[in-house]
């Protein structure tokens, strides 16, 4: 007798742990999840204000980046699927957590040259998994000036080569991301990228040689 009520005693101990733990693992989700939820409010917020005066403006004080420009993805008729993405300025680690960020940090984004995004596959960027040429991208700058592209195609790149970062008078936009898509590892040597042309006739304007667009990393960062 006394031994089967210390068996169903530890089988409620062991039961509340579970409990416990799930509910710790569960209130810890939903905290992150309100955590990006909100860092998305701030950058949205940093963006109107850039909107409003052209200027740069953190999203928290604590930032060690800004949003220099606002995506939307289009399906060929031009109506927008999905919410908008803020990219913010230089592709670090910590960054990309955030959002989908630009490589180099020097780019003219609509006036000039390659610019170049990446994002990561399981969030921000997972929506490249579906994408095909003739798509639109709209892609709106600090100067409020929105430029559409349309995807020329995508290629499955190492991470090591940087050929797509390379910088040339015509317009265009280059979004990288890790690949395969369905991967469970961590690491990844495969980029996906996605290459895309502006719609509209652009005229390419040649940077002074002091400030041409400086590549911030010696690998595609995803």
């Amino acid at each position: 007798m006394m031994n089967r009520r210390r068996r169903l005693g530890l089988r409620h101990v062991l039961l509340l742990t579970a409990l416990m733990a799930a509910m710790t693992l569960i209130f810890k989700g939903g905290y992150m999840q309100a955590k990006a939820h909100f860092a998305q409010f701030l950058i949205e917020r940093a963006w109107d204000r850039t909107l409003a005066d052209r200027k740069a403006h953190k999203p928290w004080s604590w930032a060690d980046t800004y949003p220099i420009a606002k995506l939307h993805f289009a399906d060929e008729q031009g109506r927008r699927r999905g919410a908008p993405l803020y990219v913010l300025a230089g592709a670090s680690g910590r960054n990309l957590a955030f959002g989908p960020a630009a490589i180099l940090a020097d780019n003219q984004i609509n006036h000039w040259g390659n610019t170049v995004i990446a994002g990561h596959r399981d969030t921000h960027f997972a929506r490249l998994e579906g994408i095909y040429p003739g798509q639109v991208i709209t892609l709106q700058d600090a100067s409020a000036q929105v430029v559409n592209y349309r995807v020329l195609g995508t290629q499955v790149v190492d991470e090591q080569d940087t050929a797509l970062l390379a910088q040339e008078d015509a317009l265009r936009l280059t979004l990288v991301t890790c690949y395969p898509f369905d991967s469970l590892g961590g690491q990844s040597r495969q980029r996906f990228v996605v290459i895309a042309e502006p719609m509209e006739e652009a005229v390419a304007t040649r940077l002074p040689a002091s400030s041409e667009p400086t590549q911030s990393s010696g690998r595609l960062q995803s």
